[in-house]
């Protein structure tokens, strides 16, 4: 629910941080706190660190928000479950 509660930053800001306490204490999956991560920072204009929130464009591609750390975000991906970028791209575009 919190990752699709765009119009309540405040929600979404108090839910990043109870993820995050549920995550650390090993009672929340990290990939959920790694996605509304990124889901709050693209919406306070932040690079996201996970490169999770994409932006269509207008020939139907798919482009990540800024990010925090380009070159290194599959190695981070990586330790967080997730996989490539390109490959997360790829998956998401076939499902246009």
């Amino acid at each position: 629910m919190a990752q699709h509660s765009d119009r309540d930053l405040g929600f979404q800001a108090e839910c990043l941080d109870l993820l995050a306490r549920a995550v650390t204490a090993g009672d929340a999956e990290p990939r959920h706190g790694a996605l509304l991560e990124d889901r709050t920072r693209v919406h306070r204009c932040e690079p996201q660190v996970f490169g999770t929130q994409l932006a269509g464009q207008d020939d139907g591609s798919l482009i990540p928000f800024p990010m925090i750390d380009p070159a290194n975000v599959d190695g981070l991906r990586a330790a967080w479950g997730f996989e490539p970028l390109e490959d997360y791209i790829r998956s998401l575009s076939a499902t246009q």
